[in-house]
């Protein structure tokens, strides 16, 4: 009896064991194989005037959804630190890495002001100049 007791605890600390590990590298996984988002990609789930992430995030907050408008402003901040890992279609890569750190920038902005709830300084932050980057790189 006493051997069945220590048997079953043995495969239940081992099956535990196991559950932990497999968990512990599913989770992880996602992570290391994230891709790496093109400009088109960004470009149209982010700022599509109807259905892109700012003008999700802008009618978020319009009706108090701030968790909403968290969620969308996490994917912008993605987004955001993505872009300048891309290679510019046109334009010299000085230019690119300035422009798309400012765009980090704003979007990491845009991230803490909804994370803070404050849409003053959430419409600041989404208010990008779209023109120079386009002028000079698309």
């Amino acid at each position: 009896m006493f051997r069945k007791l220590i048997r079953a605890s043995l495969f239940a600390a081992f099956g535990m064991a196991a559950v932990l590990f497999a968990y512990g590298s599913v989770t992880a996984s996602p992570a290391a194989d994230e891709k790496l988002p093109d400009i088109s990609e960004i470009m149209k789930k982010g700022h599509n005037k109807t259905e892109g992430y700012v003008a999700k995030i802008n009618g978020a907050v319009k009706d108090g959804k701030w968790e909403d408008a968290q969620k969308y402003a996490k994917t912008l901040a993605f987004f955001g630190e993505n872009l300048g890992k891309n290679k510019p279609p046109k334009g010299d890569a000085a230019s690119w890495k300035k422009l798309t750190d400012k765009y980090a920038e704003s979007t990491k902005a845009a991230l803490k002001a909804a994370d803070d709830k404050d849409a003053k300084a959430l419409k600041a932050a989404l208010n990008i100049n779209c023109k120079a980057c386009h002028d000079a790189h698309r």
